[in-house]
């Protein structure tokens, strides 16, 4: 009896923890906003009930909130990432700086009123917007993408081909943004100096980091698309 050629399909599920993908996306969303509220300038709003509302503020608050939404999801990530690799130095390394965020920005929150002395104000509200929206000054947020490129890097490790360029390119654009921004404010160390630098060209800056997040984000995302594949054809002999 002649035998017949088959062919198999399946479908191949990575083995990756989903958080960080998330946790990614999340991160791109709020560098999106952050760079909206240095493209569209100082806007002053008048909000009933509340009084003036300055949206670049707002949108920047806005997007420190995003930020924070993703830490669990980092979080919980990069904690099943080291429990698959414990004895390999990447889950490490990128868990490390994720811990040192946390404590610049922890840190930023604190040493807040001591450096403005905002609990005198009658504003309440502006004492929470201002406070949470700190931690992208200068002398913090430049760390911070400094540190996320290196999270991200070490997490590309473990990637495809193809998402690993994506990630990598990402996290070298986070380096070369602050790499830039450090050079700027070196230059004229004054407390404006970070915004007026950022402010340049309606937020090339805080564009160029966009383009950072989204390159990191698209990257963790195609990592998690099924790939099909159909193994070689082999013909089926049947014993006579």
């Amino acid at each position: 009896m002649a035998g017949f050629p088959f062919a198999r399909t399946s479908i191949h599920f990575a083995s990756w923890p989903r958080d960080l993908h998330r946790g990614a996306l999340l991160l791109g969303v709020g560098s999106l906003v952050y760079w909206s509220s240095f493209a569209i300038g100082r806007v002053v709003l008048w909000v009933p009930y509340l009084g003036i509302l300055f949206l670049d503020l707002f949108l920047a608050w806005i997007a420190v909130l995003l930020h924070v939404a993703a830490w669990p999801r980092l979080w919980a990530g990069l904690r099943d990432l080291r429990a698959r690799r414990p004895r390999e130095t990447s889950p490490i390394l990128a868990w490390r700086a994720f811990l040192l965020t946390l404590v610049l920005v922890l840190s930023a929150v604190v040493l807040l009123p001591l450096q403005y002395r905002s609990y005198g104000s009658t504003d309440a509200w502006f004492v929470v917007l201002y406070m949470t929206a700190f931690p992208y000054l200068a002398w913090t947020f430049v760390p911070l993408l400094a540190l996320h490129g290196v999270l991200f890097g070490r997490i590309a490790f473990y990637l495809d081909r193809a998402s690993r360029r994506i990630t990598d390119l990402g996290a070298a654009i986070l380096f070369s943004v602050a790499a830039a921004s450090t050079a700027l404010v070196l230059q004229d160390p004054e407390a404006s100096s970070f915004v007026a630098s950022w402010s340049v060209g309606r937020g090339i800056l805080p564009g160029a980091a966009l383009i950072g997040y989204l390159l990191i984000a698209s990257g963790l995302t195609f990592h998690l698309v099924p790939m099909l594949y159909r193994p070689p054809q082999t013909p089926m002999r049947l014993a006579r």
